[in-house]
Formats: C-alpha cells, sequence, structure tokens
C-alpha cells in the first residue's frame, strides 16, 4: 500500500528540513511526498529542492497557491497513494515506524476508513514538551466529535475514498481540516490507536491559537455546517466574534481581554461536556 504525503509549505525555513527529514527516515518506503510551496523567499525551496534531488520520492508540485486547503487539494487530486495523510511544514514525524504502524492498522482494520494515533507538542527545537492529550474531559470521546471536533492533524491517515468523497473546504482558512475530518467521521468508520508517532509544533504563528474575530466567526461557519444556520451554538459564537471585533477595533481596550475571553468561553465549553463550543 503506497502512501501520499502532502506537505504545505510557506516561509518555514526553520522547520521544513526537520519536517521532510523525519519523512525520509521512516522504515516503509512505499511513499510519495508532494510538496506544495505557497511562494517561499525565506531559503525553504532550496531545501525542498535538495531533497528533491537526493530521493525521487520527494517532489516539489507547485510553488504558488492560495492557502493550505488549496495546496492539499492540488497535491491529493495528483497523488498516486492508496493511503493519504498531510504533514504541515512545522510539524515532524516523532516515529520512524509511524508510517508501518499505520499500514499494519488499515491492514488489522480493513472495515476502518480514517485511522488517528497519537502525539507530541514539541517546542521550535524540535524538543518534547508534552503528550497531546485531546480527551481531557472524562466524558469526552470520539462519539462526541460533532460537539468538539478534536483530532490530531498530523497523526491522522485516510483511505483514498475518503477524500474522493470529501475535499478539503478552501472558504475556512483556520479550520479546514476540522471541517474535513468531521464529515469524514460523519460518513466513514473511524478508529483511534493509542501509539505516539508526530511532533506538533508549538510556536507564535499557530493558526489554532489565533484568538480573533477572524477566526471565530469562521468557527462559527463550521457549527453551521453541523447544526443549522440558527443553532444556539451559532449565536453563541457569532457573540464571541462580536466582543473580540470590539477589543480589536478599540485601542483602549487591552489586547489581553482576549486572553480572558478565551479563557471564560473554553472553561463555560468544559462545564457543559462541549455542548457549548470552545474556541
Amino acid at each position: 500500500m503506497k502512501i501520499s504525503i502532502a506537505v504545505p509549505s510557506y516561509n518555514y525555513y526553520e522547520y521544513i528540513e526537520p519536517c521532510l527529514k523525519s519523512i525520509l527516515e521512516q522504515t516503509y518506503s512505499n511513499f510519495e511526498v508532494l510538496i506544495c510551496d505557497g511562494g517561499s523567499n525565506d531559503g525553504s525551496l532550496e531545501i525542498i529542492q535538495k531533497y528533491c534531488k537526493l530521493d525521487n520520492r520527494f517532489s516539489l508540485i507547485s510553488e504558488s497557491d492560495s492557502g493550505q486547503s488549496n495546496a492539499l487539494n492540488f497535491a491529493f487530486s495528483i497523488a498516486e497513494g492508496e493511503i493519504f495523510y498531510f504533514l504541515n511544514s512545522d510539524d515532524i514525524l516523532t516515529n520512524k515506524n509511524a508510517f508501518q504502524l499505520a499500514i499494519d492498522s488499515f491492514k488489522s482494520y480493513p472495515e476502518v476508513s480514517i485511522i488517528s494515533f497519537d502525539g507530541y507538542y514539541v517546542d521550535s527545537t524540535g524538543t518534547i514538551i508534552k503528550k497531546i492529550n485531546l480527551r481531557y474531559h472524562p466524558l469526552d470521546n470520539i462519539d462526541n466529535m460533532k460537539n468538539r471536533t478534536a483530532v490530531i492533524q498530523p497523526a491522522t491517515f485516510w483511505k483514498r475514498k475518503v477524500y474522493e468523497n470529501i475535499k478539503f473546504k478552501e472558504k475556512f482558512e483556520y479550520s479546514f481540516d476540522s471541517v474535513f475530518f468531521y464529515q469524514a467521521y460523519s460518513l466513514f468508520n473511524w478508529l483511534e490507536v493509542n501509539a505516539s508517532i508526530c511532533g506538533y509544533r508549538w510556536h507564535n504563528f499557530n493558526k489554532s491559537g489565533d484568538i480573533s474575530y477572524k477566526r471565530v466567526k469562521e468557527l462559527s461557519n463550521f457549527e453551521i455546517l453541523k447544526f443549522g444556520e440558527y443553532s444556539y451554538r451559532v449565536v453563541y459564537l457569532k457573540s464571541i466574534a462580536k466582543i473580540l471585533l470590539k477589543i480589536e477595533q478599540k485601542s483602549y481596550l487591552p489586547n489581553y481581554l482576549k486572553i480572558v475571553v478565551r479563557l471564560f468561553v473554553n472553561s463555560f465549553s468544559f462545564l457543559t461536556v462541549y455542548r457549548f463550543p470552545n474556541i
């Protein structure tokens, strides 16, 4: 079984080599790496081209795109593999047997179309900070995906047929992967495996860490897909988005108020077992 790995890249010079190196070091060899660069001008392209010359399984297939989801859709539209996976250029594989574990799991559970493993948060140097614990509420589990679509993206693989039925929604900038995984969860069998395989890089430019009107408004659009336009969850998130917009517009309001808002929203979400969405 061949694995097609898409790597969207844009100006991550300090991270792109560890990312590609972690793929090159995998013990399972039947894979292709489809690298889409969004027009990097920081030296990333030179590193990418080095790996393409070093190993013919690596290919630079694009040097411009309109965002991550656009890059991924292009990569997977020409992918040859039976299993799909994407690794952002600032993330890494921490387990050299990651691909082998994925293949073995698909063979052991042929009825499963999506398999998600565990992972770690890593710092800017690649040092492990801690294990990612998405299911930290005692009543939270994979069956709660509609209320809280919590997936470790760089630890998740899926079969070709999943992507053939569901494309990445390019109108979503911050949550395109959550939208994809939720829709995949709704249509296909999913398995979680207790084995850590990746490092999710935590730094100042993580989209998931952004506290902004634009991101929360987009999250409300995600809730529309799940619950409808007039759901209380949608109204709630739109209200939160308006509060953040007010903070952004008024120079006399300190920016740390956004952190206060996020703390309140996420605490309330936790107490309601995610019946009210988090941000």
